[in-house]
């Protein structure tokens, strides 16, 4: 059975497409919660999975290294492994045990391909050895690069 991702709008609104006939049909999610996925049948009669993002930014996978130095003090510095970056932030792993806190700010220093990415985050997600983190500040050499990298 084929397996589609379905991005959600600003409003919570989802549209869902056959594959087989082209039928569309919106839906909403405004007053609910999302499911993570749920297995369609159109009126033509073909079955789908549907696995809905919530997320406003598509992330793209990387595993790439990279430093991270404490914004307070550019000495400190600790390498990481980038897992997926967005438009508006990234993940990454941690080796070992990590001392990083909720909303702490660092700088981020990384490569795509032969482009140097440059940035100030703030920590938003901390789950075992994986830091999410929004990036609060970049160059815009770097946001080049990023949309660059993002682009399908």
């Amino acid at each position: 059975m084929e397996k589609f991702k379905v991005y959600l709008d600003e409003a919570r609104n989802a549209t869902i497409v056959c594959e087989s006939c082209g039928k569309s049909k919106e839906i909403s999610f405004s007053t609910g919660e999302v499911p993570r996925s749920s297995l369609v049948k159109c009126g033509c009669g073909n079955h789908f999975i549907l696995s809905f993002e919530k997320r406003l930014h598509y992330r793209k996978p990387v595993d790439v290294q990279g430093i991270c130095f404490d914004f307070a003090d550019v000495t400190k510095s600790e390498p990481i492994r980038i897992l997926d970056v967005s438009a508006h932030g990234l993940q990454f792993e941690v080796p070992g045990s990590n001392g990083f806190k909720l909303d702490q700010r660092f700088k981020v220093l990384f490569c795509l391909g032969d482009r140097t990415v440059n940035m100030i985050v703030s920590v938003r997600h901390i789950s075992g050895g994986n830091i999410g983190a929004k990036i609060t500040g970049i160059d815009a050499h770097s946001k080049r690069v990023i949309g660059f990298y993002l682009l399908p």
